[in-house]
């Protein structure tokens, strides 16, 4: 443990003589510190058919992004933001209640080649993927999907571009998410590198390792595509000793391609598969009824910058004897 938080510190205080001399360096004379609201709505209508949620239909309003950035400094960035959302009631006769948590309270310090942020940031486990699919108001990336990480963490998080293609982060965190602030000593730690194969090609490898008396690990390798009118993304994905726990292992992987096809319209599809593993001595994987594939296939519109509107299919083939489901969405993402 020591040696951990040795590292830790190490990293802080190398990034905070980088930020030091840096700033000393820019010239602020003409800059204007300034900030700007930023708000996200994602609400929906869904209906199942087929299936166990043949006569289950509602409209939602799934989650709230309302938050604040700040521009105090060319080299010097705030943000904050809430997350509003609903989480799952214990009795289906509760009624429902909205919950608020800082999904980012933090500051940045970026240059051209260097940024490192210091608070409640917005992790890179999979934020290249996330980007890539384009659709979170539709579903969340895969590895948010399935929980093998949080999107946001209590800590630290130093980027350096060492070529204009290839760059790597380091991320030092709580590693228990936004929603759970814990107060032990351990810290999940991840390395991330990403390479720009060509103007339209990037891979990146992410692993991270989290020792809460048995050490978990997440690994992924992710592989995009973009050109004008084409988006396309696949990742493989591994969770070693899943909550901590031996013998408990979940994999998979995803794909997902998006095509413009006519100003302001798109289709899109992307194909699940998540899996656990069968511990010693089982017949089945440790998580079982939550294994299974997914296929979400449907089209986007988009007649202004601030609004999206998806009509879209969804299906989950649930692993062995469960039961299979079936949706039709219509999703709006509101921006601004």
């Amino acid at each position: 443990m020591k040696t951990r938080t040795s590292v830790f510190l190490i990293t802080l205080f190398h990034s905070l003589s980088i930020v030091t001399v840096t700033a000393q360096q820019t010239d602020t004379s003409k800059f204007i510190p300034h900030g700007k609201p930023v708000v996200t709505i994602f609400t929906n209508f869904h209906a199942g058919f087929v299936g166990s949620e043949l006569n289950h239909a509602s409209f939602n309003l799934t989650r709230g992004y309302f938050g604040y950035v700040f521009y105090m400094h060319p080299n010097f960035t705030a943000t904050v933001k809430l997350d509003v959302g609903s989480p799952e009631d214990l009795f289906p006769e509760s009624h429902i209640r909205r919950y608020a948590y800082f999904k980012n309270a933090n500051i940045v310090y970026h240059t051209k080649r260097f940024s490192w942020g210091f608070g409640l940031l917005t992790t890179r486990m999979f934020k290249l993927s996330e980007k890539y699919w384009n659709h979170r108001y539709i579903e969340k990336p895969y590895l948010d999907q399935y929980r093998f990480g949080p999107s946001a963490d209590l800590g630290t998080i130093v980027s350096y571009a060492f070529l204009p293609f290839l760059s790597a982060d380091l991320s030092v965190t709580n590693g228990e998410g936004y929603t759970s602030l814990q107060k032990d000593t351990t810290f999940r730690t991840g390395l991330g590198v990403t390479w720009k194969v060509s103007d339209k090609v990037i891979v990146r490898g992410y692993g991270d390792i989290y020792h809460k008396k048995v050490t978990k690990s997440v690994m992924s390798l992710f592989a995009g595509y973009k050109s004008d009118k084409l988006i396309a993304g696949g990742e493989f994905d591994y969770y070693l000793h899943a909550g901590n726990a031996l013998y408990k292992d979940r994999w998979g992987f995803s794909g997902n391609v998006s095509w413009y096809f006519a100003p302001h319209f798109q289709v899109f599809g992307r194909y699940d598969l998540v899996t656990s593993t069968v511990p010693p001595g089982a017949n089945t994987g440790w998580l079982e009824e939550n294994d299974g594939t997914v296929i979400i296939t449907g089209i986007e519109y988009s007649p202004i910058k601030y609004l999206k509107i998806a009509a879209n299919y969804r299906h989950w083939a649930a692993r062995n004897d469960y039961a299979d489901l079936n949706w039709f969405y219509v999703n709006l993402d509101i921006s601004f």
